[in-house]
């Protein structure tokens, strides 16, 4: 009897192959969510040497009670502020709040050199996510969002890169000037910090990463599905990757 094969990406079902799991849960809640069940599969089946196709939905519609969640919707979520290979093999999430001087302190001494050693070489995937603890973070959280999305996470960086100018008695102006800067108009500027819909997915983003990872201080790390907390230093981030990719080898 012949065996029909097909073929999804590098991965060949067949009758003739090992079994393919095609599995992932009915409804996406976030994309950590997928990330963290896909990853977890994926541990299971390289170690038995099996296929592993990832599935869910955005929105599920055939649901067995009108009343239960479809999912995050397809308008729902937040675009990923991220940098770096998608297929990385190394997947780094930052949860940070815009007025935390520890968060100010990592994205000014080791974000550069984890993004020059790791993230420009392939390495890494790296995603910034907000988790603003108070109102002045929310204000820049938002205003970051507000300028061109091709210059967001550099937008970030110059927010971190001058805190001690912004996060004072003269907030509002000064980051009227750095938004200015970064080409938000002054209409812009008071249209973006009235965004009810802006603000209203960046405070379902805080609940979502306390309800997942609880996530309760800043900064806070993700490294493949393991929770980090607090500031550390790039030697830190430096051997996790090396054990990460170390692992990953085939002997």
């Amino acid at each position: 009897m012949s065996s029909i094969k097909v073929n999804c990406g590098k991965i060949e079902i067949s009758n003739n192959n090992k079994i393919c799991i095609i599995a992932g849960p009915c409804q996406l809640e976030s994309e950590q969510h997928a990330l963290d069940i896909a990853g977890k599969v994926k541990e299971i089946t390289n170690k038995f040497e099996l296929g592993f196709i990832y599935k869910t939905s955005f929105d599920k519609a055939n649901r067995t009670s009108l009343k239960s969640k479809r999912g995050v919707g397809l308008d729902a979520s937040l675009q990923e502020l991220s940098i770096g290979d998608d297929k990385a093999p190394v997947t780094i999430i930052e949860y940070s709040s815009m007025t935390c001087s520890h968060c100010a302190d990592f994205h000014t001494n080791t974000y550069p050199t984890l993004k020059k050693n790791h993230i420009e070489k392939g390495e890494v995937r790296f995603i910034f996510r907000e988790f603003p603890l108070d109102k002045l973070s929310m204000a820049t959280s938002m205003l970051a969002r507000c300028v061109d999305s091709s210059i967001s996470l550099a937008f970030i960086d110059i927010l971190f890169q001058n805190r001690n100018k912004w996060y004072s008695d003269n907030a509002l102006a000064e980051l009227k000037n750095l938004s200015k800067q970064a080409g938000l108009s002054s209409e812009d500027f008071d249209q973006c910090l009235n965004d009810q819909e802006l603000l209203d997915q960046l405070i379902l983003q805080k609940e979502n990463a306390i309800k997942e990872f609880q996530i309760n201080s800043t900064p806070s790390f993700i490294i493949n599905g393991n929770v980090i907390s607090g500031n550390k230093p790039y030697s830190y981030f430096k051997s996790e990757i090396e054990k990460i990719l170390d692992s990953n080898k085939v002997i």
